[in-house]
């Protein structure tokens, strides 16, 4: 049966490895072993403090590694639940569509830019960015941007209760966060300016892959399970120089001989590593599997 195939089912509740569940065990880890250094050992929480966390004064005193280490730490455990949380579901979304590298480059680019505003604004803005920041919300909002810029006209909850369009979200995210870094609140806060930062890389870094001319496939629902296939739905006005359709073989031998090596580069390199005849041959599968 093809809808037994591996590629067949939700990429969501796939078998493949993924990295979304790596990085979270990652951080999982991280932060218990950030919980007992801080809790039985006090040159441990002193070298954190120091060296692991981001502030502006390390960055331009040469630290630049906190770029990278502070995204792994956390300031409590609702702090990191709420970041795995967001991480899981979209990250999971855009594995599906994105190849290894490229989500990395994502996440973490967002993660690096996320801390370069805030370190920006702390030669700006002294007083509002004096606190040194923790947590994957940066990188996190970087796979946020990207989402609301692929899949833009995508409904998605709040809190899972208030519906709104996904770009409709980056932009009430995109504003908030600006507001709450020219008017913080009083105490201690969200680093909103690594937040904007992650946020914006998010976003052009998705609007920088589809420059590679390439569709992205219908998403759907992230909480739904029913089977599907996401494939490339390609723009007719752009292909019709194609010369002739994909030839015509039987399902089980099309899908293995043609599909299965496409879905395959899909899976190492990305979809916008396509060519236009293999951009094709899925179109000619999605048509077949609409008529089962």
């Amino acid at each position: 049966m093809l809808e037994d195939r591996s590629y067949m089912q939700d990429p969501l509740y796939g078998s493949r490895k993924s990295v979304t569940v790596i990085l979270l065990v990652a951080l999982v880890v991280c932060f218990i072993v950030q919980s007992v250094v801080f809790s039985y050992s006090l040159s441990g929480s002193i070298f954190i403090h120091r060296y692991l966390l981001l502030s502006g004064d390390a960055i331009r005193s040469g630290f630049i590694w906190q770029l990278i280490t502070y995204q792994f730490l956390h300031g409590g455990f609702l702090h990191i639940l709420f970041n795995g949380i967001v991480l899981f579901f979209f990250g999971k979304a855009l594995e599906t569509t994105l190849s290894t590298r490229n989500w990395l480059q994502l996440y973490f680019g967002a993660g690096i830019v996320g801390g370069l505003f805030h370190a920006l604004g702390n030669l700006v803005l002294p007083l509002n960015f004096a606190a040194p920041v923790v947590g994957a919300s940066a990188g996190v909002s970087g796979l946020l941007g990207a989402f609301c810029y692929l899949y833009g006209d995508q409904t998605i909850s709040i809190f899972g209760v208030l519906p709104i369009r996904s770009r409709a979200f980056f932009i009430l995210s995109a504003v908030l966060s600006t507001f709450f870094i020219l008017v913080p609140a009083a105490g201690p806060g969200v680093a909103h300016g690594a937040h904007l930062g992650g946020l914006l890389f998010g976003y052009a870094y998705g609007k920088w892959l589809v420059h590679y001319d390439w569709k992205m496939p219908e998403f759907g629902n992230l909480f739904r399970r029913k089977p599907k296939i996401f494939i490339h739905k390609p723009q007719s006005a752009s292909w019709s120089s194609q010369k002739g359709p994909a030839p015509e073989l039987p399902s089980e031998e099309f899908m293995s001989k043609e599909v299965d090596p496409i879905l395959d580069k899909i899976s190492e390199h990305g979809i916008q590593s396509l060519t236009e005849r293999e951009r094709k041959i899925l179109e000619a599968a999605r048509a077949k599997m609409a008529r089962r």
